[in-house]
Formats: structure tokens, C-alpha cells, sequence
């Protein structure tokens, strides 16, 4: 009996070394993010999607010759941690900030506002959508201590862009920030 279900157990400690290659491949976008060849973060990533791999077989092995559901269970933990990380990564801390602030801001199905933010400054760009493939990105407005700049020939245009485009939250970008030129 104890033999069972440390087989089943083994089973399905290995599922994420099926999922390998894809997880491999989402770990090296780690270094996309400006900045990230100076992040830790970045270099300890995808060293830990390439460990976790012979850490399950490793764990998978030990429990099958010594017989211990302990070591079935060590195996399991990075099952564990994709369940965790699909079913619940909803929950992260400061999640609804980061959406209120930094997710885009959808204009209809053909272009969006996107909001690039780094400390107190930051820009807003329209980006339309070209062709299947490319966005044409056009500066709208600068972003300082949470205030709105336009910066365009035509501010009226842009403000009811600002103010008509959602994120998934459903607020505008107005509602986000406040605007200080007209």
C-alpha cells in the first residue's frame, strides 16, 4: 500500500518536469526588463527553473530506494508551487496598485494606452494597432508625482482619450491621476 502511493505521488511530482520547456522558456524573459542585467532576481531565476528539474528526480529517486513518502512528499513541492502559482497568483501583494497604475488602458480593439512609469515620472503612448503584427506608438502625455502633462498641439483630443479608455478595473486614466494641463 505504501508503495502505491508513493508511485502516484511520483507521478505527479513529475508533471512540471513535463512542463519544463515551456517554463524554461516564460524564466528567460526574466532579462527583458530594462534594468535586469543589474537585478539578482534575473540571474537567480532561471537557475532555479533549471535546478527544480533534478531536484524532483533526485527526490523521485531517493523515495523509491529508501521507500519513504517523506522524501515523495519533498518531491511534490514544485507541483505545489505551479498549483499555487495558477489558481491564486491573483492574490499578490500590492496587485490592485500595479492594475490601477501600470496595466493598459484599452481604447476599443485596435489600440490601447500604455503607461510606462519608473519612480515618480513616466510617459503615456497611444499605440494603434498597424496590421496583424505592429502598433504605430504615439506620445501622449508625461506623467510627474501622479499628475498628468499633455503634451500635444490638440488637449481637448486627448483628454476624452484619457478619460474614455479603461483598464480592466474600469477606471480611465483620470481616475487614476490628476490632470494638470488642459
Amino acid at each position: 500500500m505504501k508503495k502505491n502511493i508513493i508511485t502516484a505521488i511520483n507521478l505527479i511530482s513529475f508533471v512540471p518536469i513535463l512542463l519544463f520547456p515551456f517554463i524554461l522558456l516564460a524564466g528567460s524573459m526574466a532579462f527583458d526588463a530594462p534594468g535586469s542585467e543589474k537585478s539578482i532576481l534575473a540571474f537567480t531565476v532561471p537557475l532555479i527553473l533549471i535546478g527544480y528539474p533534478i531536484f524532483i528526480i533526485v527526490f523521485i529517486v531517493l523515495s523509491r530506494k529508501k521507500n519513504s513518502l517523506l522524501l515523495a512528499l519533498v518531491a511534490l513541492i514544485p507541483m505545489l508551487f505551479l498549483i499555487y502559482t495558477f489558481l491564486f497568483s491573483d492574490g499578490l501583494a500590492q496587485k490592485s496598485n500595479y492594475d490601477t497604475l501600470n496595466k493598459d488602458f484599452i481604447c476599443n480593439a485596435n489600440s490601447f494606452l500604455s503607461v510606462e512609469k519608473n519612480g515618480n515620472f513616466g510617459s503615456i503612448s497611444l499605440l494603434k494597432k498597424n496590421n496583424f503584427y505592429t502598433y504605430k506608438n504615439e506620445s501622449v502625455a508625461l506623467i510627474e508625482n501622479n499628475e498628468i502633462n499633455i503634451m500635444s498641439a490638440n488637449p481637448r483630443e486627448e483628454k476624452d482619450l484619457l478619460s474614455n479608455c479603461k483598464n480592466k478595473e474600469g477606471k480611465s486614466l483620470l481616475d487614476v491621476y490628476e490632470l494638470v494641463s488642459d
